[in-house]
């Protein structure tokens, strides 16, 4: 597929195509250098050069630059269409596709007929353009227009800039409310387009934090990425969070989110989600605190006529204000019935 890259005569040609927020984008990041890794790299094998994005290493072990193929020529296109074929061919769940938005000549015409439509007709299938919504672009055009199913919830932070992960920063300072505002601005709107959402976990020394970080992701509604490092759940506690997101509809992508006023709302966050259908409503009431904590759940705005403690069956008559009480960095869930 040599055909399927994009090559120069000489090593200061202008750059393939001009990037903008969605395709080929070259970002204005604190410390990235366009010009160090984006560039023309000589082929002594070609005699040209080849545009190239990514460092790589060879058979050897020795770093090489890897060309980027063009998907401005047709040549390319095929060819990733029948890759992504291949694989689905496999009885795969979908596929999230690597840096989309890097790629030289791509348009969302283009991945609809080579990438989202190919994976789409494999039925009931996954597809997630990896990187899509970081670059601080309306992550919404990548399901309307690019016919992807999924992106990472970048609201809650962007991993290649300091200090951004939400979680990780409400969890450490037990504060919140930075939360729900950053949840309203990107997850909701991807979800009110038919989208859902995946997330890595902030990862914490503290098997507490990192229990609340779990069930925080899981709750809110996001696919929860267990990855940068950790394998598998890291006790008994996250494996019943994600038991309860599977058996559950109104723990699931779909499902809404409507925050719940309490009485400590610099300290704890309550919200009820709501299944997809309206089957089904939970109470998720979460603490961020280091200590044991006694909250009040506003519940005038909600009709019940009991609820369930999901983790023990506990039944109760409702009760406003709905009184909790929480270990440090614990949570608790609520069936409404």
């Amino acid at each position: 597929m040599v055909c399927g890259y994009i090559w120069s005569d000489r090593a200061d040609a202008p750059p393939p195509g001009a990037g903008d927020s969605y395709f080929f984008v070259r970002p204005k990041l604190p410390g990235y250098d366009a010009a160090r890794s984006e560039f023309w790299q000589y082929s002594d094998r070609a005699r040209h050069y080849y545009w190239t994005k990514w460092a790589g290493v060879d058979p050897q072990g020795k770093p090489v630059r890897l060309p980027q193929y063009d998907w401005s020529r047709p040549e390319w296109p095929e060819e990733a269409e029948r890759v992504v074929r291949f694989w689905m061919d496999t009885g795969i769940d979908g596929m999230v596709v690597d840096a989309v938005n890097w790629y030289a000549g791509y348009t969302w015409e283009k991945g609809h007929q080579r990438i989202t439509d190919v994976i789409s007709s494999y039925g009931n299938t996954y597809s997630q353009p990896e990187g899509a919504g970081g670059f601080h672009e309306d992550p919404v055009p990548w399901l309307t227009d690019g016919g992807w199913k999924s992106v990472q919830d970048y609201g809650l932070g962007i991993w290649w800039e300091r200090r951004n992960d939400l979680v990780q920063k409400a969890i450490d300072s037990g504060d919140p409310r930075p939360l729900e505002p950053a949840l309203r601005d990107y997850h909701d709107r991807v979800v009110a387009a038919g989208g859902t959402l995946y997330e890595p976990v902030a990862r914490f020394d503290d098997p507490a934090k990192q229990r609340l970080a779990v069930a925080l992701v899981a709750t809110v509604g996001d696919l929860v990425c267990l990855c940068g490092g950790r394998n598998g759940v890291s006790s008994l506690n996250d494996a019943w969070i994600l038991q309860m997101k599977q058996k559950h509809s109104a723990l699931q992508q779909l499902g809404t989110r409507r925050k719940l006023p309490t009485n400590t709302d610099d300290k704890s966050y309550a919200f009820l989600r709501t299944a997809v259908d309206g089957s089904e409503r939970v109470l998720v009431v979460l603490n961020f605190q280091p200590s044991p904590q006694t909250l009040e759940v506003d519940l005038s705005g909600v009709a019940t006529a009991g609820l369930v403690e999901m983790q023990t069956g506990t039944r109760s008559n409702r009760q406003n204000p709905l009184q909790v009480t929480l270990p440090a960095y614990g949570y608790r869930l609520y069936e409404l019935k």
